[in-house]
C-alpha cells in the first residue's frame, strides 16, 4: 500500500489517486474493489513528500490523527455542557483505551483515524449551524464528504444527523427537523456514491455470505463482543479465531442476546429521563452497523480498528457518567480517583498492547497463539520470516497455510519464492503454475514464474510470461523490474536498461532499479557510475540480504581502487 504504491510517491500522479481504487496499484486490489478512499491515498503522498520511507514519520502523523481525534471527543463534551473535568475525563479514556492501538500503531490503520476526525469535526460544525453563519454549514458538508473518501464507515453520519435532529426537537416537528437537518447529508452521500460507482464500478461479490438466522446470530456475537472490548479491554488480538455462528441457538447468541437487552434498557431509562446522552447510545450503534455486512471486507468477522469510531460515544457516555457521579465532595474525589486508576490501567495495556505491533515478526507470531487453524496468520508469519531470511520457517508456515486454505494462490506464490530463494527451483515452479491455475491474475506469480523460466534456460517461454504480466500491469515496478532483470540474465542489458528507465518514471524511489542499474554498470566495469547507482540503491533498502551485500561489495571495490589509485 506504501512502500510498493507508486502513486504514493510521485505528486505528478495525484489525479490518479484521486480517481483509482484503493490500493489499485497493489498485487492483491482485486480483494479490495470495493474500497474507495483517495483521501487516505493524499495522506500517505503527503508523508512520504516529507519523510520518504521513513516508518518514524507515517508513525507520527497516526498519532497527531489520534491527538486530533481526542480533541475533537474533548470539544463534543464540552458541547453537551457537561463538567470540564467530566468532559476531559472522557476524551482521556478515549485517548489511551488499548482497543485504539490497532488504529494507531499500524500506518494503514490511519482510515479509522482521518474518517473519524473528519465525522468528528462534521458533527462539531453541524452543532454550531444554529447561530446562522454559513460557514459553519459549508464545513459540515465539507468535512462530511471528506469523511466518506476516507472510509466508508462514514455512510452512517446522515442518520446520526437525522437521530439528533429527531431526539433534540420538541413536540410535533420532530420529523420536521431531523429531515431538515439530514437532508443536505443524503444529498451529499448520493453524489459520494455515484462518484464512487463511477470509479469502482459493480461493487463485487462478498468473500461470504450468511443466510439471516446465521447472519442474526453472529451479528448477537459479535456486537456483544465489542462491547466486551469496550467495557474491558482483555484478550486484544489482531485476528481474532472467531466463526461465523450456525444458529440462534448457539450461547454466545443468547449472551449477545441478553447483553443487547440491557442495552435496551439502559435507552429505555435515557428516554424516559429525556437525557442528551441517548443520543451517544444511538451514536455507538449506528456507527456499527456497517461492520455487520460480514464478508464484504474480507473474511474479517471483527476488528479492533471497527470500534475506533463507535467508541466516541462509549467516551462521551463515560463523560456523562462522570457528570453525574459528582456529589458532594468526597464523593467528587472519588469520582476522579477511581477515572485516574482507569486511564492508569487503560494506558498500561495500551502500551503493552502496542509492542505487539513493533514489529511483523511478533505481531503474526502473536496472532498464530490464538489463531493456529489460520491460512492468513501462517501465510503472513511466513512472510515475516521470509523477510527476516529465514527462509526454513517460511516454507514451514507457507505450507501449512496451503493445507489449511488449498485455494490460497498466495500463499502457493509465496511458497514458491521461498523454495527458489533456496535452489529448488523445479519445486518452485510448480507452485508457481499452481498460484496462476488459482489466479490467472495473480500479479507477482506471473513476473515470479517468467523470472525462473528465464533463470533455468527457458528463455522465451519466460520472456514471454513475463511481457504478458507487463501487460497485465503495465505500471507495477516489481514487473517491470523482473522484466529487465531477465533480459539482463540474458545478455540483453542494453533493453533492460529501457524498462529501467520506464520503472524510474513510474516509480522514482523503487530501490532494486537502482541495484541492477549499478549491476549493469559494474559487470562493464563502469564502476563509478555503479558506486553512484549501489549508494542510491542503500539509501532506500533496509540494508539486510545478499543485494545489499553485494552492492557494499560494490563500494568497497570502489573505493580500493580509488585508494591504490592514489
Amino acid at each position: 500500500m506504501i512502500v510498493e504504491n507508486a502513486l504514493v510517491k510521485n505528486v505528478d500522479r495525484l489525479d490518479e489517486i484521486l480517481t483509482r481504487g484503493f490500493t489499485e496499484s497493489g498485487d492483491e486490489h482485486d480483494r479490495f474493489r470495493s474500497f474507495f478512499r483517495p483521501v487516505i491515498g493524499v495522506s500517505y503522498l503527503v508523508d512520504h513528500t516529507i519523510w520518504g520511507l521513513k516508518p518514524f514519520g507515517f508513525h507520527l502523523t497516526n498519532l497527531l490523527l489520534h491527538f486530533a481525534c481526542c480533541l475533537l471527543v474533548l470539544r463534543l463534551g464540552l458541547d453537551e455542557r457537561l463538567d470540564p473535568r467530566a468532559a476531559f475525563a472522557g476524551a482521556a479514556l478515549f485517548a489511551v483505551h488499548p482497543v485504539h492501538v490497532e488504529s494507531v500503531a499500524w500506518i494503514s490503520g490511519r482510515t479509522d483515524l482521518i474518517a473519524c476526525a473528519f465525522v468528528l469535526g462534521a458533527l462539531v460544525c453541524h452543532t454550531r449551524r444554529e447561530n446562522g453563519r454559513t460557514v459553519f454549514r459549508l464545513a459540515s458538508w465539507l468535512l462530511f464528504a471528506a469523511a466518506l473518501y476516507s472510509k466508508e464507515m462514514a455512510v452512517t453520519f446522515p442518520a446520526i444527523v437525522f437521530v439528533s435532529g429527531w431526539l433534540r426537537a420538541a413536540g410535533n416537528g420532530r420529523w420536521r427537523c431531523a429531515i431538515a437537518a439530514s437532508a443536505p447529508f443524503f444529498v451529499i452521500l448520493g453524489l459520494y456514491m455515484a462518484s464512487r460507482s463511477s470509479v469502482l464500478g459493480g461493487q463485487g461479490e462478498p468473500l461470504y455470505t450468511l443466510e439471516p438466522l446465521a447472519w442474526i446470530a453472529t451479528g448477537l456475537f459479535v456486537v456483544a463482543r465489542y462491547l466486551t472490548l469496550l467495557l474491558l479491554p482483555l484478550g486484544l488480538d489482531g485476528h481474532y479465531p472467531y466463526p461465523a455462528l450456525e444458529t440462534v441457538l448457539d450461547p454466545r447468541a443468547a449472551i449477545g442476546a441478553g447483553m443487547l437487552a440491557l442495552v435496551g434498557f439502559a435507552a429505555w431509562r435515557l428516554a424516559r429521563a429525556k437525557s442528551p446522552a441517548l443520543f451517544w447510545l444511538a451514536w455507538a450503534g449506528l456507527t456499527l452497523t456497517p461492520v455487520l455486512i460480514f464478508g464484504r471486507f474480507g473474511n474479517v468477522l471483527l476488528a479492533d480498528r471497527f470500534l475506533y469510531l463507535p467508541s466516541v460515544g462509549a467516551a462521551i457516555l463515560a463523560a456523562y457518567g462522570v457528570h453525574a457521579a459528582q456529589g458532594s465532595e468526597r464523593s467528587r474525589r472519588r469520582v476522579f480517583a477511581t477515572v485516574g486508576l482507569a486511564i492508569v490501567m487503560l494506558g498500561g495495556l495500551a502500551a503493552s498492547r502496542s509492542r505487539v505491533w513493533a514489529s511483523d515478526h511478533r505481531l503474526f507470531s502473536e496472532m498464530l497463539e490464538t489463531s493456529p487453524h489460520s491460512a492468513l496468520v501462517h501465510n503472513n508469519l511466513g512472510m515475516a520470516l521470509y523477510d527476516r531470511e529465514d527462509l526454513p520457517g517460511a516454507i514451514d508456515h507457507f505450507r501449512t497455510a496451503i493445507e489449511f486454505a488449498p485455494e490460497y494462490a498466495l500463499a502457493s506464490n509465496n511458497l514458491a519464492a521461498a523454495l527458489h530463494r533456496t535452489g529448488r527451483k523445479e519445486e518452485a515452479l510448480s507452485h508457481y503454475r499452481e498460484a496462476l491455475a488459482l489466479s490467472p491474475g495473480l500479479m507477482m506469480a506471473g513476473a515470479n514464474a517468467g523470472h525462473l523460466l528465464v533463470e533455468i534456460g527457458r528463455t522465451e517461454d519466460g520472456l514471454t510470461l513475463l511481457r504478458e504480466t507487463v501487460r497485465l500491469h503495465p505500471q507495477a515496478s516489481p514487473v517491470l523490474y523482473a522484466l529487465a532483470d531477465g533480459l539482463h540474465l540474458v545478455g540483453r542489458s542494453d533493453e533492460a536498461v529501457v524498462w529501467l528507465e520506464r520503472i524510474r518514471a513510474v516509480d522514482p524511489e523503487y530501490a532494486e532499479s537502482f541495484y541492477l542499474l549499478g549491476k549493469i554498470h559494474f559487470q562493464a566495469d563502469r564502476l563509478d557510475l555503479a558506486a553512484e547507482e549501489m549508494r542510491r540503491f542503500l539509501e532506500r533498502w533496509d540494508g539486510v540480504g545478499p543485494r545489499a551485500e553485494f552492492a557494499r561489495n560494490v563500494l568497497r571495490r570502489v573505493e580500493a581502487r580509488a585508494t591504490s589509485s592514489r
